[in-house]
């Protein structure tokens, strides 16, 4: 009899899981799967730094991996403070991924440069599981293609005009001499179906923006997750539909703590503590 118990009490667990995960979406099913990877290990795992800069957050573990995550400033009114009680400092990793799916972008914000910092980690531990591609963004895009780019990319625009003028910019900003097509993002519901290859900024985890967005995807033969917040965990974005997930590996976390700290973007990222990686879904 308590064993009929215990088994119904784990699936009603199951099922909260489940349920929660399809109400988070991808960031759910990302926690989920890293703390699958580590098992009790992520208990051990320190958390040695955070700093929330004006343009990225930045997180250092025990074991000196680093990741970070875009600070979604633009997402508040007011002061965008926490109300933590006690510093983030010194939890454990375990803890902090809980901030993930948090309705709080800073604090979701935290949690994904937590997951970025263990998706370096885990890629060291099992590169068997991670296998990098050497494709560029520009090398999925066809003269033919209509792209459709949310978050403006300032630099890569050009290059992708070279290869097709079929390119529209979706931005919740106001951009100041745009060098393309740029609408507001409410525009999405229009342009993302009708669109041959999508590139999504990974601030849209952040900003909890990203399930519905590629919910929107329609036909397109590319859907691309692009920015340095990007998770280099591409397993469950591949499942639900991302076809190239392409991050930023850092490689010197003490200094990618001080581009953080003095607001230092993403140029400055690669320049100092940063090297691209891509994931190229098998087709």
């Amino acid at each position: 009899m308590q064993g009929i118990e215990n088994l119904e009490k784990k699936e009603e667990l199951e099922d909260k899981r489940q349920t929660k995960e399809k109400e988070n979406g991808i960031l759910s099913a990302l926690v989920h799967e890293i703390k699958n990877d580590f098992g009790p290990a992520l208990e051990e795992i320190e958390i040695k730094d955070v700093r929330i800069g004006l343009a990225y957050t930045g997180v250092l573990l025990s074991e000196d991996y680093g990741g970070v995550a875009c600070t979604p400033l633009y997402e508040f009114s007011g002061c965008p403070s926490l109300g933590f009680t006690d510093t983030l400092k010194g939890k454990s990793a375990d803890e902090i991924l809980e901030l993930t799916p948090s309705e709080n972008p800073l604090e979701a914000a935290v949690g994904i440069a937590t997951v970025n910092a263990l998706s370096h980690m885990l890629g060291d531990l099992e590169p068997e599981n991670f296998p990098a591609s050497d494709i560029d963004i520009l090398d999925l895009i066809k003269p033919e293609d209509s792209v459709a780019m949310v978050g403006y990319f300032s630099p890569l625009i050009p290059k992708i005009l070279k290869i097709t003028d079929k390119l529209t910019v979706l931005e919740k900003r106001e951009i100041e001499a745009a060098k393309t097509r740029t609408l507001p993002s409410e525009k999405a519901r229009e342009i993302l179906p009708c669109s041959d290859v999508i590139i999504l900024s990974a601030s849209t985890l952040a900003n909890r923006t990203f399930n519905e967005l590629l919910a929107l995807r329609g036909g397109a033969r590319e859907v691309i997750l692009l920015g340095p917040s990007s998770p280099l965990y591409p397993k469950p974005f591949f499942e639900q539909g991302v076809t190239a997930v392409m991050g930023t590996r850092i490689l010197n976390p003490l200094t990618m703590l001080t581009v953080v700290s003095e607001a230092g973007g993403t140029k400055k990222l690669h320049q100092c503590c940063g090297q691209k990686v891509a994931f190229r879904k098998n087709k």
